[in-house]
């Protein structure tokens, strides 16, 4: 099973880097739909770090984790 998951890297006021993740993301994702989500974030100043608010975008990611799970008796 893979488990993908958005990492989206921001600029806060200090000049610092701040990530937000989601997971579960859907496999057909653009990079405009991505960058649409990372200028409404900035804009509604969703979210802040400890370095203040997230005031750029930075780069994006998808990253991708295969898990296996074994049954243990």
């Amino acid at each position: 099973m893979a488990d993908k998951s958005l990492i989206m890297t921001f600029l806060n006021e200090e000049g610092t880097r701040a990530n937000v993740t989601l997971p579960d993301v859907k496999d057909n994702i653009s990079q405009q739909e991505v960058s649409v989500v990372m200028d409404t974030i900035i804009a509604g100043n969703i979210f802040s770090s400890s370095g203040g608010d997230l005031i750029a975008k930075h780069s994006a990611q998808i990253t991708e984790r295969n898990v296996t799970d074994l049954e243990v008796r």
